[in-house]
């Protein structure tokens, strides 16, 4: 009987993975006429002002300002169990290192700063009416009760110069950087902090609510929960061995090692609530009836690859994995709350974190969606045989997987602007099937009757990746962001960029 099963669920798998395979050759093929969008629609770019420039030194402070992550690149070391790329190896068993692939640091990386201005050019020759981009919280607002004048009336002349060419500015408040006097407080980890965030956004919008209309709050929370408290890749690089082996060993052997994954969900809930006070402050203010509003949300989901004969004992494994790493990211714990004003996360052996807020449910004008990949584990990290590969190891171009995200966001009932979809491609031999497909995908949701306002390519330029470094290659533009001559920034288009130029249009 149990042979039978398992056959009849490796069939299951076998057909969906089929229909997805079918559906996914039809976006990859080249439409005649290319993507034309809806008029009004917001084809843009997208970038993070601190991944493209770190913070800028201001005449007017007389120093750079410094944030969680200057700190975390620059101060935080840990071991690590898995391989990261650093320069003495990873291991509980090695010393502590740098949490940053190659010990690297952000440094000038694109040499944002100095040219910002400039590269408004570039996205004009994408033939883009939209760009995203971050109002840095640190440069903004280095001490606790200081502003910067001089950083203030920097973006003031940048958000007009993107209007005056046409382009219309989609702002982010939070990239996941905050000042240190902040991360100092506890940042996310204490609900007192909240009114500090509240501050900052209803300062920035008293400035540029009138010529600003789409404004994202804060970039991902999930992953901030996750990649800051559980896995500890970012920053403040808090891991949490405990809960993930819970699965896997007795009490015993893990009760000895770091308990975060309540703080998470702490933090989490905390990040929830700091967009539902912005959004309300936002909304009294002048010009803020007018404003759309929305948090953004990365959707990564993922699967257990089912395997038949002897490596059929990894079911089990691989499913456990998927498991693990859907409740870590938390993408139904976001549609609960945002739906319905219920916040539940769960906690492995305790008590979940509870409350409920119902103001949620009228809390987005907009759903900005990142989107990447959904992920498949078997029980390792991997796609099915035949699909093609990004550079990111758990990445395949599946461009059906945004498709049936986009149906799934449409369950908030309010429109969608893909505020991130790119490819890291360092080769550039798949960027253009991914901007051909992905947008093909996008383009059969808005004719099926779904509400997509607008998509933004991620990333402009090529940028210091986090804690993955500099060798991780999105940009639209190659930039050379490992160097700090600001000499060596020539921004060269990329040819697999020319597909967005030439293929995805906008109708008049």
């Amino acid at each position: 009987m149990l042979s039978i099963i398992r056959l009849t669920l490796a069939i299951i798998v076998l057909s969906n993975n089929y229909c997805q395979s079918s559906q996914s050759e039809i976006l990859f093929q080249k439409r005649a006429e290319g993507v034309i969008y809806p008029s009004g629609f917001l084809k843009g770019t997208a970038c993070s002002t601190y991944q493209n420039g770190g913070h800028n030194y201001w005449d007017s402070l007389g120093y750079k300002p410094e944030s969680n992550w200057t700190w975390f690149e620059n101060s935080f070391t840990a071991r690590f169990v898995i391989d990261r790329e650093r320069e003495n190896g990873s291991s509980l068993f090695f010393p502590k290192s740098s949490p940053i692939n190659r010990g690297e640091t952000v440094g000038i990386a694109a040499d944002g700063w100095n040219r910002m201005f400039d590269d408004i050019n570039l996205i004009k020759e994408l033939d883009c009416n939209a760009h995203r981009f971050e109002i840095p919280w640190t440069d903004l607002n280095p001490e606790l009760g200081i502003w910067n004048e001089e950083a203030f009336e920097f973006f003031d002349r940048y958000i007009d110069a993107l209007k005056n060419n046409g382009i219309e500015p989609i702002v982010t408040l939070y990239h996941w950087v905050h000042p240190k006097w902040f991360a100092e407080l506890d940042a996310w980890e204490k609900e007192e902090n909240i009114i500090h965030f509240v501050t900052y956004c209803t300062e920035v919008f008293k400035r540029f609510g009138h010529k600003v209309t789409y404004w994202a709050t804060i970039n991902e929370p999930t992953v901030v929960s996750v990649c800051g408290y559980v896995l500890g890749t970012h920053s403040p690089g808090k891991k949490d061995h405990a809960s993930m082996l819970r699965p896997f060993c007795p009490d015993a052997l893990i009760s000895p090692l770091p308990h975060n994954y309540r703080l998470a969900g702490i933090v989490l809930g905390n990040l929830f609530k700091a967009h539902i006070e912005a959004y309300q402050a936002i909304k009294l203010m002048p010009y803020g009836q007018r404003a759309q509003l929305s948090i953004v949300h990365q959707v990564a989901q993922f699967d257990a690859k089912v395997k038949t004969g002897i490596s059929s004992a990894l079911n089990p494994l691989s499913r456990m994995i998927a498991y693990q790493f859907n409740k870590n990211f938390c993408h139904e714990t976001f549609m609960r709350f945002f739906t319905t004003g219920n916040f539940k996360y769960e906690v492995p052996g305790e008590e979940p974190v509870e409350f409920i807020d119902l103001r949620a449910r009228n809390s987005l004008d907009f759903i900005g969606l990142n989107f990447y990949a959904d992920m498949t584990f078997g029980p390792a990290p991997e796609c099915h045989d035949h699909e093609e590969k990004t550079d990111m190891a758990m990445w395949a171009i599946r461009p059906h997987s945004l498709y049936k995200t986009i149906k799934e966001m449409a369950a908030l009932r309010v429109p969608i602007i893909i505020t991130e979809n790119g490819i890291c491609d360092a080769k550039d031999d798949r960027r253009e099937k991914w901007i051909i497909s992905y947008n093909n995908a996008v383009k059969q949701a808005i004719d099926e009757g779904y509400d997509v306002r607008g998509y933004c390519y991620w990333s402009l330029l090529d940028n210091f990746e986090w804690n993955m470094g500099h060798n991780k290659k999105f940009g639209l533009y190659a930039v050379d962001t490992l160097s700090n001559d600001p000499a060596q920034k020539e921004r060269t288009l990329r040819k697999g960029a020319y597909a967005y130029r030439d293929y995805v249009r906008v109708a008049d």
